[in-house]
């Protein structure tokens, strides 16, 4: 793919993404040296340049994403040498858990990397607005609008996006190949599904089609009719929709194109330790953005595809979204070097050319046309699959549902229950909607009373 034709393509995404997301991030643009440097004594707490600032700084991901984001840190650090910053990292699974226990105990991390999830931390009052730092220590001035709505609550902004994504599919080209299976085509269906998976565990050795969707599969699948999750106090599904999503996994399990549940229960969201790459399963949803973390951790060849189109409607239901945040903790003791942080992370040019789109497609339009210009066959390819996207589906980005931890592990639950035969899908599925349901009213009822 050509450059000029990429940069076509990024100016229009960025347009799609104003006009039909209601997603959202912020930010800012690159700090000089000599802002940093006259910089009154608008600093944290009175600080100032020559005062000693610690801040840590937590954030999950793969190796690859550690790598690039300590770059980064060191280059901030270098710039303001009167700021340490302390990285706390892991990976996904355990990192919200731990992020509970600092915020019960007051000892939360100064600056916080966020999923979907940010609203119920808003919601818990624990972060902190960022209104106040805006046009100073903070621009956000060539930030996409979608996704400066996107961490806006209350008419105030709580969080910078990291990055524009979309969920997709990996497949593993390598493994199509040795099965003797052709790649499908990129407007696929689930029959094409169905009839793939089985074939690809037949013809590999140790080996399942895929691996189960999840929660985030389902988001996609009940998008796919025009349905969604929860938007603006709503639910937007029945129990009947999650009996099919359940019965779809249970059919492919019985028909060997699923990984079976002692298989499933060992996914990792880690790229290294994930089910593809450790060569468990040949097609895994993943966000696009983790194309290169997932790539670089194996010698297989890997292609990102939509999911696979309802056939009655013919949508394939993926919705542009914004990927993480970064967003400061309420009581940091240094807000304005927290926020002098994040606006380097997002929008100074040469931090943004080590972190590339590990965190998705940058939300500040400089950054991402100076992406385009340098772009590598993996960048080509996640903008090509954001290309796909926009022109494909007109799904909206849906926000993660109230309570998003605790739905989450209760729709991991009810997955387990079923792998494991405890309860019929029909009855796991009516459990699981009521159950859900409830969840919403509690933290609904929660935020008024904030």
């Amino acid at each position: 793919m050509k450059k000029w034709y990429l940069f076509l393509v990024l100016a229009f995404f960025t347009a799609l993404v104003v006009a039909c997301s209601s997603d959202s991030a912020n930010e800012n643009e690159e700090n000089t040296g000599s802002e940093e440097d006259t910089t009154e004594t608008e600093n944290d707490e009175g600080a100032s340049d020559s005062e000693e600032v610690t801040l840590r700084v937590a954030w999950w991901g793969g190796q690859e994403r550690h790598d690039r984001t300590l770059q980064v840190i060191e280059m901030y650090e270098e710039e303001n040498p009167h700021v340490t910053i302390e990285a706390e990292y892991s990976g996904f699974d355990g990192y919200f858990d731990k992020l509970n226990t600092q915020l019960a105990a007051g000892n939360a991390p100064d600056v916080i990397q966020f999923g979907g999830n940010l609203n119920d931390f808003v919601a818990r009052d624990v972060i902190l607005p960022l209104d106040d730092y805006v046009g100073n220590e903070l621009d956000i001035s060539l930030h996409d609008q979608s996704m400066l709505d996107s961490a806006t609550f209350n008419d105030q902004l709580y969080g910078v996006t990291l990055g524009t994504t979309a969920w997709g599919l990996l497949l593993n080209k390598t493994a199509f190949e040795e099965a003797g299976i052709s790649m499908p085509s990129k407007d696929w269906t689930w029959e094409d599904f169905k009839e793939i998976t089985p074939q690809l565990s037949e013809n590999l050795d140790g080996t399942y089609g895929a691996g189960d969707f999840g929660e985030d599969g389902f988001g996609v699948f009940l998008a796919q009719t025009d349905k969604y999750t929860y938007l603006d106090g709503e639910v937007g599904f029945e129990a009947d929709d999650v009996k099919e999503w359940f019965n779809l996994w249970k059919e492919l399990r019985e028909s060997g194109g699923a990984a079976i549940p002692e298989v499933q229960v060992s996914a990792s969201q880690t790229p290294e330790q994930s089910l593809i790459v450790q060569r468990d399963v040949a097609i895994e949803s993943v966000a696009s953005n983790q194309l290169g973390a997932y790539t670089g951790a194996t010698e297989d060849e890997f292609e990102l595809y939509p999911y696979p189109a309802n056939s009655e409607t013919g949508k394939n239901g993926v919705s542009l979204r914004p990927s993480q945040y970064f967003a400061a903790y309420k009581d940091t003791e240094h807000p304005e070097e927290a926020a002098k942080f994040m606006d380097f992370f997002v929008n100074n040019i040469e931090a943004t050319e080590v972190l590339g789109n590990d965190r998705g497609a940058p939300v500040n339009s400089d950054v991402r046309e100076n992406l385009i210009d340098q772009a590598t066959e993996l960048d080509e390819a996640v903008y090509s699959y954001i290309d796909l996207v926009s022109e494909t589906s007109d799904a909206p980005f849906i926000p993660n549902l109230p309570g998003y931890n605790e739905n989450t592990q209760l729709f991991t639950e009810t997955e387990q229950i079923i792998y494991y035969d405890q309860k019929s899908v029909d009855e796991a599925a009516e459990d699981y909607y009521e159950e859900l349901l409830a969840n919403i009213e509690k933290y609904e009822n929660e935020e008024v009373e904030e």
